[in-house]
């Protein structure tokens, strides 16, 4: 992704910072975003819904971004919370193009809890779906793209340009 629009991320959003230390667990904050910027206004758009959520709930963020990248065309944010159990688990299929998330159980204490992660994870999804129809690289309306080496969400400039180099 374009720095500048990696940086706005970490400064408006605090579970956004990365540490770039190799060794953190979270492939994020150790490597950063794996996607082109197209996709920055989906993002931010996506942390801020999340914020929102949490301010409504009058509960402390512990949202963890564990790895945001492009994937099979679209885009796919994991992520987990402090103090979850277990790690949340993805399939990803090649052919539909989907994504399956396995969530760790809740311990069933804390309802408003439940229901605020049930909230993120729509908002996550989302943002995933939208961007299906958004270019990775510029942000304008796309289209997913199966006929280049790699799977892509290309508008129509963007796909001319990518076809032209092949």
């Amino acid at each position: 992704m374009n720095e500048p629009f990696e940086i706005k991320l970490q400064e408006e959003f605090l579970f956004m910072k990365q540490t770039h230390d190799h060794k953190d667990r979270s492939i994020y904050r150790a490597y950063g975003l794996e996607c082109s910027s197209g996709w920055y206004h989906i993002l931010r758009d996506c942390c801020q819904a999340i914020t929102d959520e949490y301010d409504k709930a009058g509960i402390p963020v512990d949202f963890i971004p564990e790895q945001i990248k492009e994937k099979f065309g679209t885009l796919r944010f994991y992520y987990d919370y402090e103090d979850a159990p277990v790690a949340i688990h993805a399939v990803d299929s090649l052919n539909s193009g989907s994504s399956l998330r396995f969530m760790p159980a809740d311990n069933g204490n804390d309802d408003e809890k439940t229901v605020l992660r049930q909230k993120i994870a729509k908002i996550v999804r989302d943002a995933e779906i939208k961007s299906a129809s958004t270019c990775e690289f510029c942000g304008k309306q796309g289209t997913l793209r199966r006929d280049l080496p790699w799977i892509k969400t290309l508008c129509e400039k963007c796909y001319a340009k990518m076809r032209k180099k092949l």
